[in-house]
């Protein structure tokens, strides 16, 4: 027999000529005096195609394309196809063979053919759009709006994306995405399918805000209110919501106000836009809100609660008539020349609790650890926010808790500037350095994200403040360097409860610098609309923004009549919409304007002719008190002693007497603190000598309920 290899490779052809031969020889009986059972025996393998074969024993054809196999064992071959090839055929000793397997138990000559694996046929994915809007796809191939079908091989999985025109909203998914919740659709096709998304205008919501005062709830139906906790709530246009009034225990309703009237327990409204309501509670029989007795707060005798004349402490008032004080003071420990800081707290009904030091803040007593905002809510969670941010939380049962801050503050953030709390405990905050930032604090959760306000570029800023209204907005104000000039301008920015802080505008048009010695104010009623104070001209400037005109031109007061002092500008504004604002007239004088939505600003008055500080307070009824520190009369003091003192103007009235809140001995007052809530309960706190001739001074307070 005559074997033409020749176009063999080397091994291969080796190992198939030496196949061929020891067939040849096993047929003429070899030529060997060994049983034929008892030789090895050699197999070798061709490969044709994209693949390998290989074997436990060593073959991986491939590179080893033949091996000697022991006698009376076998060897299979296991075929195995490169990517996107099969096996076509086993040839040779292995001809008939079956799958990717061929056991061999005699020598011989393997073939083993591969062959491109065939194409299957794609699936077609149609989709349909309804609204306005495009679904794509990825792997790409679909794009409707234009391109709504497409072919994919079979086992692809195929992403939907359906991305809403400006103006609409995802409404659904249909078809084989049915299911599908979010913006995405996930398929993994078998088989040609079909898929819809629907798009369409959002349905429009409006807000409702409730402000309630006194012991009571409001709660709504449909459910979303329930003030108390939850005072404010989106209803779709055009629905009905009746609101229903339950007052507390020894309360009785008195009436609603805002978008409700009346003394029924009962207020239905049709949401044609957004609103708000204020419902208030009084006790049953009891009197209106009083001043008490004064109260010392501490009781170190050998130490004073003031340092080179200052008082550095922090008030806050709860929606309850809770109330506390935290103030810096020496006792002794480890000597007179530092200082710690003290808490206490007043309990409605209850009376004040014994002092407690704020752990882990001490310094020399002649800096400043106490300040910030403090805040207290229904539950009697205290927050104190110092002026670098660090916060801390109080509750009666577990005390004071350890420090937190918010993430690293942007440059130019500054300090603290401002910060209010709403009624379910949650606190915002502005801040300024070169530029104003905003952030939240969530009750009993941590801080959020800085918010930049601003939009000066280099421009400083300075003297930021912050107010909220019960429908969910709020409003930031502060000062910024003109472009060009060495003067200032006022800014504000509001926050909307849906599309979040608006781009800033300037609410003046003078060229006029800002005076910044007594910060700007802002203040806001229960709808969502807000009055701004600054000085500016020599004058009392006050602004107003109305949610549908947005800000006034500002209106000037007292202009070229101002303390050469600082004017301590005052504000305060109830929810349904009554506001007083105050500021230092000439040399000692507090005058006043007021505010109606109705009527505007009145004509200013004089509040009191002498005071050397003040601070004021507001209820939901609009009735005003303002707390000061004065000698008994002027021009004409009786005595050189400085007391301190409240008016109080109920609406629609003139400012009554001077009355006192103290009656001790010492001639000094100083350090004038006020918290005031919209029930008309107060806590005013301040320093003064324990004895006319004594220059030792303590911490007192007295408290409105």
């Amino acid at each position: 027999m005559q074997l033409d290899l020749g176009r063999q490779p080397g091994a291969r052809r080796f190992g198939l000529a030496l196949g061929l031969v020891l067939s040849l020889l096993a047929g003429c009986g070899g030529g060997s005096d060994a049983p034929a059972g008892d030789a090895p025996y050699l197999v070798s393998v061709d490969v044709s195609g994209s693949g390998r074969v290989t074997s436990p024993s060593g073959i991986d054809c491939g590179s080893i394309c033949s091996i000697s196999v022991p006698a009376n064992t076998s060897i299979t071959l296991t075929a195995v196809p490169a990517a996107g090839q099969i096996l076509r055929s086993w040839g040779g000793v292995c001809t008939g063979a079956v799958g990717s397997n061929c056991t061999l138990t005699r020598g011989g000559a393997v073939t083993a053919s591969f062959a491109a694996a065939p194409t299957p046929d794609p699936v077609n994915l149609s989709v349909g759009v309804t609204g306005e809007g495009r679904l794509v796809s990825q792997p790409a191939g679909i794009d409707c709006g234009s391109i709504c079908s497409a072919p994919f091989a079979p086992g692809t999985t195929v992403v939907l994306t359906a991305t809403p025109a400006t103006g609409q909203v995802l409404q659904g998914w249909g078809g084989a995405c049915a299911a599908a919740t979010g913006s995405t659709c996930s398929l993994t096709l078998s088989q040609a399918s079909s898929a819809s998304v629907r798009f369409g205008a959002p349905a429009r919501s409006l807000a409702l805000a409730v402000t309630v005062t006194g012991a009571g709830t409001v709660r709504s139906q449909p459910s979303g209110i329930d003030c108390g906790t939850r005072c404010s709530a989106s209803f779709e246009e055009s629905s009905a919501v009746v609101l229903t009034a339950s007052p507390a225990q020894g309360q009785v309703f008195q009436a609603w106000g805002g978008a409700c009237s009346g003394t029924a327990s009962t207020c239905s409204l049709t949401m044609t836009e957004a609103r708000s309501v204020t419902a208030a509670f009084a006790a049953v029989g009891g009197p209106a809100p009083a001043w008490g007795t004064a109260t010392r707060l501490e009781s170190s005798d050998d130490f004073n609660v003031t340092e080179s004349g200052l008082v550095y402490q922090v008030t806050a008032m709860s929606p309850n008539g809770d109330a506390m004080v935290i103030w810096q003071q020496p006792d002794g420990q480890p000597n007179g020349d530092v200082s710690k800081v003290y808490s206490r707290l007043y309990v409605a009904g209850q009376g004040w609790q014994p002092a407690v030091q704020v752990p882990g803040i001490t310094d020399f007593a002649n800096r400043q650890i106490v300040g910030g905002r403090l805040f207290i809510d229904a539950q009697r969670v205290v927050t104190w926010i110092r002026a670098n941010m660090e916060t801390r939380r109080f509750t009666v049962s577990g005390g004071w808790g350890s420090p937190f801050q918010p993430a690293a503050a942007p440059s130019g953030a500054g300090q603290l500037n401002a910060a209010v709390m709403d009624d379910a405990g949650n606190i915002q905050a502005v801040t300024s350095g070169s530029d104003v930032y905003h952030l939240n604090l969530p009750a009993n959760g941590v801080w959020r994200e800085w918010v930049r306000l601003d939009t000066s570029g280099a421009l400083d800023t300075d003297s930021a403040d912050l107010a909220r209204s019960a429908d969910g907005s709020a409003m930031a104000i502060w000062v910024e360097r003109n472009p060009g000039d060495s003067s200032d301008s006022m800014k504000a920015a509001r926050l909307d409860p849906v599309s979040g802080w608006q781009a800033p505008v300037t609410m003046d048009a003078s060229f006029d610098d800002v005076d910044q010695s007594s910060p700007p104010r802002v203040v806001m009623d229960g709808a969502g609309n807000a009055i701004a104070v600054w000085e500016q001209g020599n004058a009392i400037q006050v602004a107003r923004f109305s949610t549908g005109a947005g800000w006034s031109a500002p209106v000037a007061f007292d202009a070229g009549a101002l303390s050469t002092q600082d004017v301590k500008i005052r504000a305060a504004m109830a929810a349904n919409g009554r506001a007083v604002v105050a500021w230092q007239s000439g040399l000692f004088a507090i005058k006043t304007v007021r505010f109606t939505p109705a009527d505007g600003f009145s004509t200013p008055v004089v509040a009191t002719p002498y005071a050397l500080d003040r601070e004021l307070g507001i209820d939901a009824q609009g009735n005003a008190q303002l707390v000061y520190v004065a000698v008994d009369t002027w021009p004409d003091p009786t005595s050189p002693e400085i007391s301190v003192y409240t008016r109080q103007m109920l609406w629609g009235q003139t400012w009554g007497p001077q009355a006192l809140l103290e009656t001790q001995p010492g001639g000094i007052k100083t350090g004038l603190a006020l918290a005031f809530n919209s029930a008309g309960a107060a806590l005013a706190s301040w320093a003064q000598n324990d004895t006319v001739s004594n220059i030792r001074n303590s911490l007192w307070a007295n408290v409105r309920r």
